[in-house]
């Protein structure tokens, strides 16, 4: 078994909101979106590989509990270094501990397709906290497990975003 870590190169997107919630309806935000070859040597891609997520929202109880979904289709690098595409999905529970502080469960899926055929799934249960500076400054950590022999066996990761 081999294993090798490191910085994962930059994630980067903005998020452009389509539609409010009506009812039963999701909010709907497209997120276009791209990692740039930043990270450690052992795992950077060494180019920016592109994407396009969408995302679905949904306010249960107001001020209180949301759930997210969220659709991606990203290129990646895969292991013998060849670029793929993959569809991934997230289904994200939040609860509002306090004004500022938010808490989350999520389950995340990645597929990757390699030539005529899939690589396998990859599936993760993930938590954290998020943290909000001020209304349009947060930041984020996180830690969560892989739930399949594909999956990495451990994750973790911070981040930060900005509404402007």
């Amino acid at each position: 078994m081999t294993s090798t870590d490191g910085a994962q190169d930059l994630y980067v997107g903005t998020k452009l909101a389509l539609t409010e919630q009506k009812g039963v309806l999701p909010a709907v935000a497209v997120i276009p979106q791209m990692s740039l070859p930043t990270g450690s040597r052992a795992v950077t891609a060494g180019r920016i590989l592109p994407g396009l997520n969408v995302d679905c929202g949904w306010e249960v109880i107001k001020n209180f509990f949301d759930i997210e979904l969220l659709v991606a289709n990203n290129l990646v690098k895969d292991d013998m270094g060849r670029t793929r595409h993959e569809f991934s999905t997230g289904l994200t529970s939040a609860f509002q501990v306090t004004k500022r502080l938010e808490a989350f469960v999520e389950w995340d899926a990645f597929y990757t397709f390699a030539g005529a055929g899939t690589v396998g799934p990859r599936h993760y249960a993930v938590g954290g906290l998020v943290y909000f500076i001020t209304p349009n400054f947060e930041v984020d950590v996180r830690a969560g497990v892989g739930l399949n022999h594909l999956s990495n066996d451990f994750l973790t990761g911070v981040g930060f975003a900005a509404r402007y």
